[in-house]
Formats: C-alpha cells, structure tokens, sequence
C-alpha cells in the first residue's frame, strides 16, 4: 500500500492516511487479537508505509538535524486524511510544542474534519434550527448552524473531567437522515470528535460503532470497516507566512461519502464546502491539494 503525499519539504511532510491502518504499533505489546488477518503488533504502521513506499524521500540514515519520520499526531485506525509527520527535530518539537499549548508557541496547526453523523431522535441536529444548551456544553453562533461544544470528557483512571473543546459547523443534510460537519478539535483528547457527535449531539459517526452507530443501511464495502471521519485540511505556519493542505476523499466514496464526494475528482461537491476557509488568525486562505 503507498500512502500518497500531500506537501513534502526537508523538515515535514503532510499524508493523506488510508483507512485501516495503525498510525503507530506496539510492537511488545503481543495481542491474539487480529486485524486484516494479523495480530496488531505485527501490522505495517503509516510510518513503515510511508518509508516503504517512498524510499528516495526518506533515507535510511539521514544527516543530523535530520531524522526518520516522527509521528506529530495520531488518526485512529478506521479515520482518514491529513497528517503531518516531521522529519527534522525542529519540526517535531515545534508541531509537538504548538499542539500541547494550543499554538501559543511552537509551530500553530489548526484541524478541519469533515464527518457524516446519523443524528438520533433527540438530537438537536434533528432541528430546522440548531439552539444553544448550556446544559450540554453547546454554545451557538448567530447562524443557528455551527458553534462550540465544551462539555469535559472522563477517561480511565481520572476522577476528574478534562476541558475538551470542539468547534462544529453543520453544512449539509443529506439522504437517509444523515448530517455532514465540519470540526475543529480546539484541544485534542483521545476521541474527542467521536465523543462530543455521540454523547453531545446526540448523531454517532456513520461507521462508529464503538460510539453508538448502527450500521443500518451501510453493510458493505469500505462502510462497513470504516469510520465517515475525515481529517480534511491542515492551516499551520511553519515560517513566517500561514499554508493550506487540504486532503481529498479517496476512499469510500461510493458508499460511506456517497453524495458527498464527486468520484470523478474526489473533491467534495460545491455545496458540501464548509461556508468560510481561515486559517487560525482570520486570514482567508487559498485551498491547496498538492505537494510544493
């Protein structure tokens, strides 16, 4: 399998991650449990594909302060899309640092998702206009249609909550009940879209089934192993001037992104765009697909 490349410089390089692949494996971490006919630890990660399969951008040894691909951040196993991975240690202690700290240093990254949800009868998705409920932690915007879900999430072995903040846009309703959104993780705990569409909106991801989906219609096909979860575009700044990667839909497009993504450019369709593209300070940014 090749991961395609999306940007590509001497410090980092941005990939569009397949379904069904681990961002990272545990190899001592010995499992009977079997994916694609292999237990998880002897799985090829991204890392070991994306060096496999682009051997002439990614030498075995390379000079100081060069290094081997370095995870930046992670996508769970059945998401797609954008991904940075440094190979410089500037860029991975900056891309690290502007993560932990939300931009304030380091090298600022901001996150756009595309995910299609199933919304349940109570969800507010559900509405023709979309209200704010401080009980849930929703905030509206003045659209009606996009706000900022703040509830704190629990996670094994902590008493308490950690601040989890997700900004959401809904841009289209789609056939069979389903909503396509736009996300931004403002902060970045471990499935925190996942969460927040399934236990604050009330609309599990299509494919999310440990969150709640049903697979109802979507019983074939790459519907039926992945999550509709799409990192779509990256906005960081690693210079002086903010860039734009955006990560086209290559899979699942007959089924999971049907209606969606047109097959025939594997961009979304016009009216499926998010309604503003900025980057993190308010400037509007060119949208750009390709390597440079």
């Amino acid at each position: 399998m090749e991961i395609p490349i999306l940007r590509h410089t001497r410090h980092f390089t941005i990939v569009n991650k397949p379904p069904l692949v681990y961002s990272q494996v545990n190899r001592s971490a010995v499992t009977s449990q079997r994916t694609n006919g292999l237990p998880r630890h002897e799985q090829s990660s991204l890392l070991d594909l994306i060096v496999k399969g682009h051997r002439d951008l990614f030498p075995e040894n390379p000079e100081a302060p060069f290094t081997r691909p370095k995870l930046v951040h992670r996508l769970d196993y059945g998401v797609t899309g954008a991904m940075v991975v440094a190979t410089s240690l500037q860029a991975a202690r900056n891309f690290s640092k502007s993560l932990k700290l939300r931009g304030d240093k380091g090298w600022p990254m901001k996150k756009i998702y595309l995910a299609i949800v199933a919304p349940q009868p109570e969800s507010p998705l559900r509405q023709r206009r979309i209200t704010s409920d401080p009980a849930e932690g929703i905030a509206l915007d003045t659209d009606g249609l996009s706000g900022t879900i703040s509830r704190p999430l629990f996670y094994d072995k902590l008493t308490d909550p950690l601040e989890t903040v997700t900004k959401f846009e809904v841009l289209n309703v789609l056939d069979k009940g389903r909503v396509l959104l736009a996300l931004e993780p403002v902060t970045g705990r471990k499935h925190q879209l996942r969460r927040h569409c399934a236990d604050v909106l009330k609309a599990p991801i299509i494919g999310d089934v440990r969150y709640g989906y049903n697979f109802g219609h979507l019983k074939s096909g790459c519907a039926s192993r992945c999550i509709a979860l799409h990192s779509w575009r990256l906005d960081f700044k690693a210079g002086l001037h903010w860039d734009c990667v955006t990560a086209p839909i290559l899979w699942g497009v007959s089924d999971l992104w049907a209606g969606v993504v047109d097959p025939a450019t594997n961009d979304l369709y016009p009216n499926m765009q998010p309604t503003a593209l900025h980057t993190a300070h308010g400037e509007t940014v060119g949208v750009r697909t390709g390597g440079g």
